[in-house]
């Protein structure tokens, strides 16, 4: 019994596995020229996006940041900052919880919650979404055409969340990076510092490399 019961739970392992790859977003984009773009999640998170924002400004690189509904929320002023420098932004919902498993009705929810916090700073015309965990249902997915709205991912995910210092989030993205690359890392979600002090060290030598950075938007129109 005990044997059938874990057979079971790998088919089912398997078939999230294979669920989340048909129902992910766009990860990458097919191209030749150099180019990546640079995404953060989870915030905005003083002081950790204030210290990024300040670093790309001094590298002259413009990103694009999903930001969750609550922490705009909670930060008014570090999300105006994000917009007001120039960033892109998406959307992340308005929380951290996944929504493979909500009803129509609570993405509805989820996402009516979201544009409310952005428009009450400003922010209008959002036109990318990438939920918490990465991947949705296909009807979800329907749902965020219905909105305008385009699904997300990266191909270069480092595990920055984790207790990584500088030098090892770099090497794994520079290990991951290929044109056309989306980089997801994360400026929010608790103490970044790792994450912040990794970006100048990633952007550096990608550039060394010949690579210029871009927002997903631009990735997409190539």
């Amino acid at each position: 019994m005990k044997s059938a019961r874990n057979v079971i739970v790998i088919l089912i392992l398997i078939g999230l596995l294979i669920l989340s790859w048909f129902t992910a977003g766009t990860r990458f984009v097919d191209t030749d020229q150099s180019v990546v773009a640079l995404t953060f999640d989870d915030g905005p998170n003083p002081p950790y996006t204030e210290q990024l924002l300040q670093t790309l400004e001094e590298k002259q690189v413009k990103a694009t940041f999903f930001l969750i509904g609550q922490e705009v929320t909670a930060h008014p002023e570090t999300a105006r900052q994000i917009l007001n420098n120039g960033h892109e932004i998406g959307g992340h919902s308005s929380d951290w919880k996944t929504l493979a498993f909500e009803s129509p009705e609570g993405m509805e929810n989820k996402l009516e919650k979201m544009n409310e916090a952005f428009a009450s700073v400003g922010i209008t015309n959002v036109a990318l979404f990438r939920p918490p965990g990465g991947f949705l249902l296909p009807w979800q997915r329907t749902l965020l055409v219905e909105r305008g709205l385009t699904h997300i991912s990266a191909n270069v995910v480092v595990g920055d969340w984790k207790e990584l210092d500088a030098q090892t989030i770099c090497d794994r993205v520079l290990k991951k990076v290929h044109p056309g690359s989306i980089i997801a890392l994360h400026d929010g979600g608790g103490n970044r510092s790792a994450t912040i002090a990794a970006v100048p060290l990633i952007i550096d030598d990608l550039k060394a490399k010949g690579y210029e950075f871009v927002t997903v938007s631009e990735l997409l129109n190539m």
